[in-house]
């Protein structure tokens, strides 16, 4: 397992998310897609996924288990 800055990878879901939810990409510019796609190929690069629908799913999971491991 890759080591992981899990401050860095809860930011990469973040904006993941704020794009993929219209905030940047709502005119559809090729910025938005191209920011997108380098968010997409860092989380797979840090997750050691190379799906990026399965990577980010492997994200949300491994900063679930942090989150949980913190609270006990």
């Amino acid at each position: 397992m890759p080591l992981i800055d899990f401050h860095v990878l809860r930011e990469l879901v973040a904006e993941h998310d704020r794009l993929t939810h219209g905030l940047l990409l709502a005119s559809g510019t090729p910025e938005g897609h191209r920011r997108l796609e380098d968010l997409q190929y860092t989380v797979c690069v840090y997750t050691g996924v190379r799906d990026p629908k399965q990577a980010l799913s492997h994200a949300r999971r491994l900063l679930a288990d942090r989150a949980r491991r913190a609270e006990a």
